[in-house]
């Protein structure tokens, strides 16, 4: 019997190093990822942070169960 279970995951984070550590390992989110290339953004999303606002990011995850 086959069968398709799809989740949508939720990640908060808190702080900016956290945001950069996640990205530097999944490059496939962000190819050209580069704290030099992105500085501005991260420096404003920093700003946010410390304001009290999370970065919050949704990501999809399917399940297939599939039988020959």
């Amino acid at each position: 019997m086959a069968g398709l279970r799809t989740t949508r995951c939720r990640m908060e984070f808190s702080d900016i190093g956290a945001v950069v550590w996640i990205l530097r390992k999944c490059v496939w989110w962000v190819p050209d990822f580069s704290v030099d290339r992105y500085r501005d953004t991260l420096v404003e999303l920093d700003r946010e942070m410390r304001d009290g606002h999370p970065f919050v990011a949704f990501s999809t995850r399917h399940l297939i169960d599939a039988v020959r």
